[in-house]
């Protein structure tokens, strides 16, 4: 399936453009902008307000000032120009991974390392590289970016060089057929707002859409790069000792430093071993007693009590810690039933472990 060419419905637009609390502006801008549903719900609600769209593919759109361009390229020649920006991004891979190095470069700047195979992720660097002081983004991004550790330390970046405004989950239906988890963010280019940060859900019912705030998160949990009600009540009630592993597939060889890594899914599941040449600093390890579970593919939720000697894990892998064997007891012969994440791979982050042992607990 082609993530890439789901466009934003008119009815969901019109729900975003009505969250954005700011004054008519003179212009507004889409660098990816597709159907440009986001930019005419923008002339819908502020009328005299000018449209720019950009593409790499040609667009004559009635009202829209369109140029054809990759919207990376746009950007890094057209930094700070614009104080409302509106996006829903290609969710894609990169044919060539930091083609455009510019985009990086004021990460690098602030003594921040990012390294990213998405475009979607590229994209946004795109559009923060468009805001102006105080400016305004709009953007639309997959549920693993809100969700997953991976993005963790981006999020963390966020928070500290942006007030996230709001977040607000979109509904399974939002792009049809598909079921693509996403999320819409508000960011505001300005440092050292500590006020909350709004959580907002939108429902699909009836065939319309409807939106409603459920909750706030503080600013210091947001700075922390929890950016979702559940990894929030996770971390404010647990103790657990739980860690991803840090070996990618990409350091594997024939042989070597045995290492833990996800297996397929079958009953009583165990991981499979692989090799590392070089034993690298700070790796994740897991000792005779601790839980594996496996945190993505199709044997995502699976787990088993590690017996053997102490080994390393690698990132497909988390460890948790169960010195006293209370978590195997309370977990023995049942199955992780909780819901699967992913847009294209299934996975699971160590939040929904941990809350689906709560709910067995509990």
């Amino acid at each position: 399936m082609d993530y890439s060419r789901f466009y934003t419905p008119p009815a969901i637009a019109d729900l975003l453009i009505k969250q954005l609390n700011i004054k008519e502006p003179a212009s507004v801008i889409d660098i990816c902008c597709g159907s440009c549903n986001l930019l005419f719900a923008a002339k819908k609600r502020w009328d005299n307000i000018n449209l720019f769209g950009v593409d790499i593919i040609k667009h004559c759109l009635p009202g829209v000032n369109f140029k054809v361009s990759d919207g990376r390229k746009y950007a890094i020649k057209n930094k700070y120009q614009y104080s409302l920006i509106l996006a829903n991004p290609p969710f894609d891979f990169v044919r060539k991974k930091r083609e455009y190095e510019k985009l990086f470069f004021e990460l690098k700047c602030n003594k921040f390392e990012y390294e990213t195979s998405r475009l979607e992720n590229e994209m946004l660097l795109a559009n923060l590289m468009l805001l102006n002081d105080d400016g305004i983004l709009l953007i639309i991004m997959p549920s693993t970016f809100i969700e997953s550790e991976k993005n963790e330390s981006m999020r963390k970046y966020l928070a500290r060089h942006y007030y996230v405004h709001k977040i607000i989950k979109l509904p399974k239906e939002t792009f049809g057929p598909a079921k693509i988890k996403a999320y819409a963010l508000i960011l505001r280019k300005t440092k050292n707002i500590k006020k909350s940060t709004s959580i907002f859900h939108v429902q699909y019912l009836d065939r319309k859409f409807y939106i409603s705030k459920v909750s706030k998160l503080s600013h210091e949990i947001i700075r922390k790069g929890i950016w979702y009600q559940e990894g929030f009540n996770f971390f404010k009630n647990s103790n657990y000792d739980i860690k991803r592993g840090n070996i990618s597939s990409q350091m594997f060889s024939n042989n070597g430093i045995p290492v833990l890594h996800t297996a397929k899914l079958q009953d009583n599941w165990v991981p499979s071993i692989r090799y590392i040449i070089n034993k690298p600093q700070g790796y994740i390890y897991a000792e005779a007693g601790d839980i594996v579970i496996s945190r993505i593919g199709k044997s995502a939720g699976q787990w088993c009590v590690h017996n053997g000697q102490k080994i390393i894990i690698s990132d497909c892998l988390y460890r948790l810690k169960d010195p006293d064997n209370i978590i195997a007891k309370n977990i023995q012969g049942k199955k992780y039933d909780f819901l699967i994440k992913g847009v294209a791979t299934q996975y699971i982050t160590s939040n929904d472990f941990i809350n689906w042992y709560q709910s067995l607990v509990n």
